[in-house]
């Protein structure tokens, strides 16, 4: 039972912050990606997206950051596709902490 309450603990985090960036980036997609994300994680979003080594130097939008992660989870984002939702953003969500960390590990040998 103790770690039935931990594990539903932890999922419910998780569902927040896909359900907050989902309605958020709907809601108010001209607000900066770093509301939802660390600097590290939005630097290392671009650069994956992008396919460079050099990030830009302002954040993109929530929505544009949201769209990027969504395209992690599979999602195509073609025209009649409308808004991505919240299995593709969990899905992108499951990538992100490898982008990072290797974003991250890249960066320390400069």
């Amino acid at each position: 039972m103790e770690r039935l309450a931990v594990a539903l603990t932890l999922y419910s985090i998780i569902a927040w912050r896909i359900l907050y960036a989902t309605m958020l980036a709907r809601t108010d997609p001209d607000l900066p990606c770093t509301v939802m994300l660390s600097k590290e994680e939005w630097q290392a979003l671009y650069c994956n997206i992008h396919r460079v080594a050099e990030p830009a130097a302002t954040p993109p939008t929530l929505a544009e950051a949201v769209l990027w992660i969504a395209r992690l989870g599979g999602f195509l984002a073609r025209k009649g596709d409308g808004a991505p939702g919240p299995h593709v953003l969990w899905r992108g969500f499951q990538h992100l902490p490898h982008i990072t960390d290797m974003f991250l590990i890249m960066r320390s040998n400069e």
